[in-house]
């Protein structure tokens, strides 16, 4: 069976005195079977599956363990039949990921019934006993939040999604997208089209710290829920007025970095991990120089607009 998945590229900070390095490298430590490769979440199980170590970064596979019943299996003739697991057995997915050390950029393989990035980075947080968050966030092109965060002028945010039912267990959303999803699944909406603008008047701008919690919110859902087959969240467009007054437009979906992998599936786990794993370090191996650029540029504006504001 031939399948497509996507390869998407993100920074990860730990605001603790740890680095996500040091927790693989842990983990990677732990012997295969060992229960510290386990974390309890939303009633799955997330564990290190396996893994390689290198001096430049790690090469692993991260595997989501849904322990709701596995249904019914069926034949083209009618024929069902009960999908019996044991008590401590349920369904797997797994999703690899490549993260390297020098620059802290995570490469992970999109698969909607796996891990996401939300999922992974909870998982860091839990398995290392942290404090603080593990924020996974997605590496945008130039055109990305950072371009968002200096506009002097924000004139319309334009976010258009279906509803799902876990949307509203989600994590790490604003208070006030929480309650607008909750209203919209109260009231059987399939899906919400947002769209907020500033007043007319000349120079009116968007409160920037609540579009940008907004806008950061529905990033969040995307990456959560979406996959390659279900775009959940289908547009979050930013209008603007750049320092010199030109309008200027951001889609944040079509400006995120990410590849394209295909393969052949094969009940083989082994002959999988090999494949899914050629696949994520040639994915790195190819866009490392341009990741790296985007980075540089994105620090070289941070401290720009540092130097402006001092």
């Amino acid at each position: 069976m031939h399948k497509t998945a996507k390869i998407d590229f993100f920074t990860v900070e730990i605001a603790e005195g740890t680095d996500l390095e040091i927790i693989l490298k842990n983990l990677h430590g732990a012997s295969a079977d060992s229960s510290k490769r386990n974390v309890e979440i939303d009633d799955d199980w997330l564990r290190l599956a396996r893994g390689k170590l290198s001096d430049d970064g790690y090469l692993g596979d991260m595997m989501r363990i849904s322990m709701a019943p596995a249904g019914f299996r069926a034949n083209l003739s009618g024929e069902i039949t009960a999908v019996n697991l044991n008590q401590d057995e349920g369904m797997a997915e797994n999703s690899a990921f490549f993260y390297d050390f020098e620059t802290g950029i995570l490469v992970l393989q999109r698969n909607g019934r796996a891990v996401s990035a939300t999922q992974l980075s909870r998982y860091f947080k839990r398995v290392a006993d942290l404090d603080g968050e593990v924020e996974i966030k997605p590496i945008l092109r130039p055109t990305d939040i950072m371009k968002v965060k200096v506009l002097p002028v924000i004139r319309k945010i334009h976010i258009s999604s279906s509803v799902i039912d876990a949307m509203t267990t989600m994590e790490n959303i604003d208070t006030c997208t929480r309650q607008l999803i909750l209203s919209a699944a109260q009231a059987e909406s399939p899906g919400i089209e947002i769209v907020i603008k500033s007043a007319r008047e000349k120079g009116a701008t968007l409160n920037q710290a609540v579009a940008l919690e907004t806008i950061e919110s529905w990033l969040r859902i995307h990456d959560d829920l979406s996959d390659d087959e279900n775009e959940i969240v289908n547009k979050i467009a930013i209008t603007g007025k750049d320092e010199a007054g030109a309008t200027v437009e951001f889609d944040m979906l079509k400006d995120r970095m990410f590849t394209v992998m295909n393969y052949q599936w094969v009940p083989d786990d082994r002959e999988l991990w090999k494949t899914r794993s050629d696949h994520i370090q040639k994915a790195w191996d190819l866009n490392k120089g341009q990741l790296k650029r985007t980075l540089a540029a994105r620090e070289k504006e941070k401290s720009s607009e540092q130097t402006k504001s001092e």
